[in-house]
């Protein structure tokens, strides 16, 4: 109740009033009875004149002289003021009242006034008291002396104060009023501004910053109402910034492929991107900590503690274990700091399972080239040394040898060709020769020209089409001749003797292709967990069996790039024991592939 500034006014207000009324009151007061103390002894001097006294000293010669002085002071009763609470008497020089103007018999007490007159001591020493005002005045006779001795009870003063008391307590009282009342209205002239400034603090504490107040007056509070409207409008701005740059922030982590969790210095989460969550397969709308996430993580080794003492942690090819495969990662563990006291933790996921696949890839690569190469190699100098070691040797057995090192060289002449091939493929460095010509005519030259080594296998080599003769394809005729014969001679090579071999070509209903062609046969297949890897370069399901048929390993590698560059499709289908399916979907018009060339 008290914290409220309208109260506090008021109080104030009213403290204001009460201490003007009590200062007031009490110098007014003070000022009524030092008055009445100074005109009550101005009248006892003023009325105890030298005449009064002379005459008052002449009743001594009276037989009784106190009646005769009553008499003359009763006379005088109206220069005295004499009444019921301000009476006289006449005291012996012992203090022992002879007459007076009040009852009979009564008693006075000897005040300082009194004992100096009965001091003789005349005119001297007047002074009142708090509850009375007294005045002894020593009358001096010839023979005799006497004191008289007035004496005021203050009623009639306290009635005044009184009186005045009552006067200054109702001017008090609705002077309050008053106050309050006036106030009423300065204090909501004060406090209505404020009460707006401290709702419009509130409204732009709760985000709107846009909120503004309205200027209504030219004194410090309208001021300070266009100070705050400033402050709300610069705060409107620095936010709109912030908000900028934390869209910009949240877009850029949202769009990172490297997975980033960031932590406070309690362990609190402060941002997970999507990717973090999709590499780790966990939802987007958990709150995680630094421990919990460590822990899905599979590193609860690591902790925050460990973090601060070390600072970095990186950890390359750590491997994620996930229902759709195993993800290789390269996991790192910051330290970044909010200002000079503040900390926080962030960890970076990246994903290298390409990376690291490509680096196995390129090692299996040159473990296979090396393997290819040095076959032929040791081939090439074992019958090198054998004819050099054996000069008288037969000329027949010398053609032997050396149609084996012709043969060989031959073989490792096909490698590299194919490795340059493959190679340009690979790098868009190819030369094509665009031409248009009949898919159907170049597929019956090819069958027809595989016929003879089919018939070395006691294969049956069937062709059948539905493409119109006239159907014409744009594309590169010697590089689609090569997949198909590639892929023909395979089904030759690798079907058992006595095998069937079929070639099937149509319209595709295939969308975005025109042509589909299928190359079946009834061979001993391919084991189901091979095929993903067929076209893998040196890739070979029984390497004992295509070592003893020959071949590079780079066949369906090429054909496949060479139906990548025609934006084709190439696809296989097998099952161990029951024969394979190659079948290759092409369009009929391409662009890409002038473009590269």
């Amino acid at each position: 109740m008290f914290r409220s500034l309208n109260v506090k006014l008021v109080l104030i207000f009213i403290v204001f009033i009460i201490s003007v009324m009590s200062v007031v009151g009490v110098f007014l007061l003070d000022r009524v009875s030092a008055f009445y103390a100074d005109d009550f002894i101005n009248q006892m001097d003023e009325g105890f004149s030298d005449r009064l006294k002379e005459t008052l000293a002449g009743c001594f010669s009276s037989e009784n002289y106190a009646e005769a002085q009553k008499e003359i002071m009763t006379a005088y009763s109206a220069a005295f003021s004499f009444d019921n609470y301000r009476n006289f008497y006449i005291l012996d020089m012992n203090g022992n009242v002879l007459e007076g103007s009040a009852e009979s018999g009564k008693t006075v007490a000897k005040t300082s006034n009194l004992l100096s007159a009965m001091n003789r001591k005349t005119g001297a020493n007047k002074v009142s008291g708090s509850e009375f005002f007294d005045y002894a005045c020593y009358i001096k006779g010839t023979d005799d002396e006497c004191i008289v001795y007035i004496y005021d009870d203050l009623t009639r003063m306290k009635s005044l104060i009184w009186v005045l008391f009552s006067i200054i307590m109702q001017a008090l009282f609705i002077g309050l009023a008053i106050a309050m009342f006036l106030c009423f209205f300065m204090t909501r002239a004060i406090t209505s501004p404020i009460q707006k400034l401290t709702a419009g603090a509130k409204t732009i504490a709760s985000g709107q910053y846009d909120y503004r107040i309205e200027t209504q007056s030219r004194d410090e509070i309208g001021e300070l109402t266009e100070n705050f409207n400033q402050m709300a409008q610069k705060i409107e701005s620095s936010m709109a910034q912030v908000s900028d740059e934390r869209e910009k922030l949240k877009t850029i982590f949202g769009h990172l492929e490297d997975g980033v969790a960031a932590f406070d210095e309690n362990g609190k989460v402060l941002h997970i991107n999507q990717a973090a969550c999709e590499m780790l397969g966990i939802p987007t709308d958990r709150e995680y900590s630094f421990d919990s996430f460590t822990r899905i993580l599979g590193m609860p080794e690591i902790t925050s503690s460990i973090l601060r003492s070390t600072t970095t942690i990186n950890i390359p090819e750590y491997t994620i274990k996930k229902a759709t495969g195993d993800m290789i990662t390269d996991v790192s563990f910051n330290i970044f700091h909010y200002d000079e006291t503040r900390v926080g933790y962030i960890i970076v996921i990246q994903n290298i399972t390409d990376r690291a696949l490509l680096e196995k890839s390129r090692r299996e690569f040159i473990a296979n080239v090396s393997h290819e190469l040095r076959t032929p190699l040791t081939s090439i100098k074992g019958a090198t040394e054998i004819i050099l070691a054996d000069e008288k040797m037969p000329e027949a057995m010398k053609k032997r040898f050396l149609s084996i090192v012709m043969n060989e060289s031959d073989r490792m002449t096909r490698i590299v060709k194919d490795l340059l091939v493959l190679s340009r493929l690979e790098n868009r460095r190819m030369s094509w020769r665009m031409a248009r010509f009949s898919l159907h005519n170049a597929l019956s030259q090819i069958c027809t020209a595989l016929q003879t080594e089919a018939g070395e296998h006691s294969h049956t080599l069937t062709y059948t089409s539905d493409i119109p003769e006239s159907e014409i394809i744009a594309a590169d005729k010697e590089r689609i001749e090569q997949v198909f014969t590639n892929i023909i001679g395979n089904a030759i090579k690798y079907t058992p003797k006595g095998g069937k071999i079929e070639v099937f070509a149509k319209m595709s209903e295939k969308e975005n292709y025109s042509y589909e062609i299928t190359v079946k046969d009834n061979g001993i297949g391919i084991p189901e967990e091979n095929i993903p890897h067929l076209f893998e370069r040196f890739y070979r399901v029984d390497k004992a069996r295509n070592s003893d048929v020959g071949g590079t390993g780079l066949g369906l590698s090429i054909s496949k790039e060479i139906i990548d560059a025609h934006h084709g499709l190439i696809s296989v289908e097998s099952r161990k024991g029951e024969g394979t399916s190659v079948t290759v979907f092409l369009p009929r018009e391409t662009s890409v592939c002038e473009e590269e060339g």
